[in-house]
This record gives structure tokens, C-alpha cells and sequence, in this order.
């Protein structure tokens, strides 16, 4: 009975000191598992950062490569356009080489008329103004 506390002794005995060290062998395992439910919290929560950096990562790569199809059939729609125009544009250009439908253009927009011919106009026939393709 070597401790007191106010009134109350420690028996020295086999049942108590068996006792102690049980209570000290648990103390120590308790702080042993909460050692390890800390590092375990720690390292999922540095898991679940990255998990959630890489997600965020992937979505916004896959909202880039939705932009980027979009941009890509806009600039196809534009480029089809474009041909459409080119091509229409080619044609009037072989017309312009044919000399025969040079002068219908220029007798119609210019009033132009060969030596000797007389030009009639129609009243329901308007006549095309000179700048009416310009406008187009």
C-alpha cells in the first residue's frame, strides 16, 4: 500500500499490477488506433482532393473538345457555304467569257444596240436599272 490519494490506498498485489498493465497495454493501443483513424482520415482526404482535381480536369477537357466540335461544324458549314458561293461564282465567270452572253448583258443593263436597231419597251416590262445587280 505504497500510494494514497485522500483516503483511499493502492493494494500491491498480482490482480492489480496485471490490472495496470492491461490498462496501460490498452491506453496504448487506443492511441495507436487513433493514430492510425488520423493518418487513414489524412490520407483519404489528400485522395479525395486529387480524385477531385482530376475531375474537375477531365470535365472541363471534355467541355473544351464539345467547344472544339462545335467551332469544327460551324467552320464545315462556313467552308460549304463558301464552296457554294466559289462555285456559283466560277460559273459566272466562264458565262463572262462567252461572248454571246456578254452582249445580252450589256444590250439589257446598258441599253446598248447594234448599228441600225431600234429598242421598244413594254409598259408591264420594267427595265433593269444599271446598278440592280450591284446591290445584290
Amino acid at each position: 500500500m505504497t500510494s494514497e490519494h485522500g483516503k483511499i490506498k493502492k493494494l500491491e498485489n498480482d490482480f492489480t499490477k496485471r490490472r495496470e498493465i492491461e490498462m496501460s497495454q490498452n491506453q496504448a493501443v487506443t492511441m495507436l488506433s487513433n493514430r492510425r483513424k488520423k493518418r487513414a482520415l489524412m490520407i483519404i482526404g489528400i485522395f479525395s482532393l486529387f480524385v477531385i482535381a482530376f475531375a474537375v480536369q477531365i470535365v472541363r477537357a471534355k467541355v473544351n473538345y464539345a467547344d472544339v466540335n462545335v467551332q469544327i461544324t460551324r467552320q464545315e458549314k462556313k467552308y460549304q457555304h463558301q464552296k457554294a458561293i466559289s462555285k456559283v461564282l466560277h460559273a459566272e465567270v466562264a458565262q463572262l467569257n462567252d461572248k454571246s452572253y456578254v452582249e445580252k448583258i450589256i444590250r439589257d443593263r446598258y441599253y446598248y444596240t447594234k448599228p441600225g436597231e431600234t429598242v421598244y419597251s413594254f409598259p408591264n416590262q420594267a427595265p433593269k436599272d444599271v446598278n440592280d445587280d450591284d446591290a445584290e
